[in-house]
């Protein structure tokens, strides 16, 4: 079986991009407008959905506060977010699901109702490495991608580690919460640079992603220019799902005309 997630990052390298993705946290601020903002944001190559959580430990102030609306003030959890992730089926992108390992084992059958929701993988920072271990091989039994969270600091033993299971894995930029911004210029660029080449020497097909801590173009093109295969977008989309759509389609694009490969990387 082929999986739609891995195989559009397959096809967007090959039409020399990198991919962009943009993360939403299902029913916020509203139901409604998060599928109004969702189907808007057609210029998407792959959407992660946050699942609510009522401790979102990764999370900074701008998507924890999100989280506190959906479940507080909204009442939904996690079964009633992947109703509503459900709901986009139709739309063109692959979606991924980002949660707290607490939330998925509460809610029985997790991983059938992403598959069920036309979900194509599952992201879950804060689960340890002999339960992703576990829950691999269910996930690549329903054809859903192991998405893995590994600090882009990591050393060298933690990284063949984490990487190990992925079927993606995702390369944290900035340090801390969500919403810290990751400046990919001097040092950073040469950790994340570094990073990706030891992940290519052991794995020389495994996409990789970068996020936390990436707002701008700049930013994503250069990512682009490192060769990376998804860059994630996440707080500022947050913000501005509550704004005019105009607005949240204008900042999409700005995004998307910095993710073309330079010509070197293309040729590769």
């Amino acid at each position: 079986m082929t999986n739609s997630l891995l195989t559009t990052l397959q096809e967007t390298r090959a039409a020399g991009r990198m991919a962009l993705c943009g993360y939403f946290l299902a029913g916020y601020p509203t139901p409604e407008r998060f599928y109004r903002a969702v189907r808007a944001s057609s210029m998407l190559d792959v959407i992660e959905y946050g699942i609510p959580a009522d401790n979102p430990t990764l999370d900074g102030a701008v998507i924890s506060r999100a989280h506190e609306i959906v479940t507080g003030e909204r009442g939904l959890g996690a079964e009633t977010a992947l109703a509503l992730i459900g709901g986009l089926r139709e739309i063109r992108p692959p979606g991924f699901v980002m949660t707290y390992s607490r939330v998925g084992r509460e809610l029985d059958g997790f991983l059938r109702l992403c598959l069920m929701n036309g979900l194509h993988g599952m992201l879950a920072p804060d689960m340890d490495e002999d339960e992703i271990r576990t829950l691999s091989t269910i996930m690549r039994a329903l054809n859903l991608a192991v998405v893995k969270l590994v600090d882009a600091r990591a050393d060298d033993d933690s990284l063949e580690r984490g990487i190990r299971l992925a079927d993606v894995v995702y390369l944290k930029a900035a340090p801390g919460r969500t919403g810290t911004p990751a400046e990919i210029e001097g040092d950073l660029q040469a950790v994340i640079d570094s990073s990706i080449r030891r992940i290519r020497a052991l794995q020389p097909h495994l996409p990789i992603a970068v996020g936390i801590g990436i707002q701008r173009p700049d930013q994503v093109a250069a990512l682009a220019a490192l060769g990376v295969d998804m860059v994630v977008i996440g707080t500022r989309l947050v913000e501005r799902v509550t704004e005019d759509e105009g607005a949240l389609v204008a900042y999409l694009q700005t995004l998307r005309a910095a993710t073309p490969y330079p010509k070197s990387i293309h040729s590769n």
